[in-house]
């Protein structure tokens, strides 16, 4: 059964809001930590290539999922905002463990 499009479209307009989001705060914590200097190889790995691959999976998979089929398939809202949900909180832990101590 088919859900109402009324319904359809909420559910959208929530997966862009979350889409928007994630690309704010990955997008600039990833511009933010690919620049340098890296005392070590470990470090860079840790900085530069752990936001670029949350940016990658919390915003340009699901962008291009959405592009691909989000529109057409209503079925594919649900796993894809649940998928962005799960990105967002583990880059906030990712982002946690990455500020460093005293």
């Amino acid at each position: 059964m088919e859900a109402p499009v009324k319904d359809q479209r909420a559910g959208f307009g929530c997966l862009l809001t979350i889409l928007v989001i994630n690309a704010l705060l990955m997008g600039l914590f990833a511009l933010g930590f690919t620049q340098g200097p890296y005392s070590s190889r470990e470090q860079e790995l840790w900085y530069r290539y752990g936001s670029i691959g949350f940016l990658t999976g919390g915003v340009v998979l699901p962008a291009y999922a959405l592009l691909l089929g989000g529109k057409r398939a209503s079925w594919t809202i649900v796993p894809l905002t649940v998928w962005m949900v799960a990105a967002l909180f583990a880059f906030l832990v990712y982002v946690f463990y990455s500020g460093g101590g005293v």
